[in-house]
């Protein structure tokens, strides 16, 4: 079962578990992949919106910002800012442990993950009215990462409770980018 856990209810000592268990999430998937076989050969970095998840071009974010586009009320809606569906490098596995929603007034009511260009398959999906709505509390962690392999599309859809205009919502997300080492980062 998957759910959010509020930032304040962790002690750093959580936030280093969960932290971890991404790291771990990675790895598993890089040996059964039979990219790496110990953590010693993976590089792990926080993924750059733009650069990250923004491929090929014209699909995943604009820029180096999280920031969805324009999305109507109570209807499943794409995060990016772009009509395409962001594709994952061919070495790269992307670990999701956290959302996030900066804005003054968040619209968003939920967040899933799924695959493909048509999301045919959900690989997770998390209810976060109850904590960065309700709570106001900005970030919540998830209980069990989701993972991408290399080459898959990130399907990744917001569910807003209320319409979010053209400027958008700044709804970002805590992902690790593992590759072997020397593929991005030597």
């Amino acid at each position: 079962m998957s759910y959010v856990i509020p930032t304040p209810e962790l002690s750093v000592a959580k936030l280093e578990f969960y932290r971890n268990e991404a790291k771990k999430a990675a790895l598993k998937r890089a040996q059964d992949l039979k990219l790496a076989t110990s953590m010693d050969e993976l590089v792990f970095r926080e993924a750059n919106p733009g650069t990250d998840l923004s491929q090929p071009a014209g699909s995943g974010y604009t820029n180096e910002t999280y920031l969805t586009g324009a999305a109507a009320i109570n209807t499943w809606t794409s995060v990016y800012d772009t009509a395409g569906v962001a594709r994952l490098g061919n070495r790269q596995i992307a670990v999701f442990y956290k959302v996030f929603v900066v804005n003054a007034n968040p619209a968003t009511t939920a967040v899933r993950f799924r695959l493909g260009l048509t999301g045919a398959t959900t690989l997770g999906w998390f209810f976060v009215e109850q904590v960065i709505n309700t709570a106001l509390v900005p970030e919540a962690w998830f209980s069990e990462p989701v993972v991408y392999n290399p080459d898959q599309f990130m399907f990744i859809e917001f569910y807003p409770m209320a319409a979010v205009p053209a400027a958008g919502e700044r709804l970002g997300f805590g992902c690790f980018i593992a590759e072997p080492i020397g593929e991005s980062i030597s």
